[in-house]
């Protein structure tokens, strides 16, 4: 069978069932990423989808992904295209049987999947960029609990578990690989980031499987995980934080892998408050996965998943002043100075300035989603919409939006006013 393994979110071969379900059932494989092209067209708001930071990342993941693959005797095949377009040319071409994917339950990719059903093309899609695999899920979607603490603790009273990452299957030495010449070159642009807390342009940050890999290893075998929830909130610095977003993100590194790292950290090491902590920052990541799937496009409405019909306030000169770090405040204009000149941000940060944008600003949430979307090199749609929309009291949460009180966070996060002075 000639099979298109199509690389989404997904980009490595450790721990990718969709892939090892591609290498098992193919005899010839086409393996495939398409950038979309609509990723580098403007938003509503007036600005790329995809900004410079995102476009490195991706491209050093990419070029990462091609190396691994060549390692077995395959190649990368890349693309700028609409992305169902060109995935039906491909298989117009090469007489493709079937494609493999990931599943990303977004609209927009879930249309994707959608358009080349309607096409006839025989789509096999895995969703695997959780902690769990859908049937270990303990309930219906429709009885997903709205509140996330209710989630936490079924799926904890349950022992729900992530069953074991998965090696790569050893077939792929065996199978033919389906080589496109007229594919595209991966483009990459070098850029400098010496005052960032996740620094791309150094090695040990760049994107891809085996760097993702390593630096996973590297901070289960320090002491970092057991202090984790003492330093998760500070603003700057390469050690407060787990960093493992940004892998997480492209599919560098899959969440069981990070817990496999976690279990055996408090099996071997020490289990406590901080170890937990981590896992529940896993926990909350599947929380938004599952939401985006029982609301879908919903929650990119004005409103998010809430029933006001308030009018929604905006200014694009307040949200010009915002996105370019020229408010009223420092400590906000540092925040936002950081994410456009490294593509990163602390989630503490992150939280300040987007209630700094909906309550002081008066904007329309969505616009500082979608700023978020183009600067990121952690980028997720689930996680990042779902927090927007609970800052601005449009998701789930019942108690409403959030209001971060700006000197406060400034005296308790920064109180010399050195992460000011960095960025300022």
């Amino acid at each position: 069978m000639k099979s298109i393994y199509w690389f989404r979110n997904d980009l490595r071969v450790i721990d990718n069932l969709s892939l090892n379900e591609a290498i098992e059932s193919s005899d010839e494989i086409l393996f495939v990423y398409m950038q979309d092209v609509q990723s580098f067209k403007d938003t509503e708001w007036g600005f790329s989808r995809m900004g410079p930071h995102r476009k490195l990342y991706l491209s050093q993941g990419l070029n990462a992904l091609q190396e691994k693959l060549s390692n077995y005797g395959h190649s990368l095949n890349y693309y700028l295209d609409d992305t169902v377009d060109g995935l039906l040319k491909l298989v117009e071409k090469f007489h493709i049987d079937r494609i493999y994917c990931e599943s990303i339950d977004s609209h927009e990719e879930l249309d994707q999947e959608i358009r080349l059903r309607g096409h006839k093309v025989d789509l096999y899609s895995y969703y695997q960029s959780g902690l769990f695999l859908n049937d270990q899920i303990p309930f219906n979607l429709n009885d997903l609990p709205d509140v996330f603490t209710k989630f936490r603790k079924e799926i904890e009273s349950r022992e729900v578990k992530p069953i074991k990452p998965s090696l790569i299957n050893q077939r792929i030495n065996a199978i033919k690989s389906i080589v496109d010449e007229e594919s595209n070159e991966i483009e990459m642009e070098q850029m400098s980031y010496p005052k960032s807390s996740f620094p791309i342009s150094e090695d040990r940050f760049f994107g891809g499987e085996e760097k993702g890999f390593t630096f996973l290893e590297a901070y289960f075998s320090s002491n970092k995980p057991s202090t984790y929830k003492k330093t998760r909130n500070e603003l700057m610095g390469i050690d407060f934080s787990t960093k493992f977003s940004p892998w997480l993100a492209s599919g560098y590194i899959s969440a069981r892998q990070v817990y496999d790292f976690l279990l055996s950290y408090e099996l071997n090491v020490i289990k406590n408050e901080s170890t937990y902590w981590i896992f529940f920052e896993l926990l909350w990541r599947e929380y938004f996965r599952l939401i985006f799937k029982k609301y879908g496009k919903k929650i990119f409405h004005r409103y998010g998943l809430g029933l006001s019909d308030e009018k929604v306030s905006h200014s694009d000169e307040n949200f010009e002043l915002w996105k370019e770090g020229r408010t009223a405040s420092n400590f906000i204009n540092a925040g936002m100075k950081e994410l456009k000149e490294t593509g990163f941000l602390s989630n503490r940060m992150r939280q300040i300035v987007a209630s700094y944008l909906v309550n002081e600003l008066s904007c329309d949430w969505r616009a500082g989603a979608a700023w978020f979307e183009s600067q990121l090199i952690d980028y997720d749609v689930s996680s990042n919409h779902c927090n927007w929309a609970y800052i601005a009291g449009h998701g789930t949460d019942p108690r409403g939006g959030r209001y971060f009180n700006i000197q406060k966070q400034k005296s308790t996060y920064d109180p010399y006013g050195s992460y000011e002075k960095l960025w300022c």
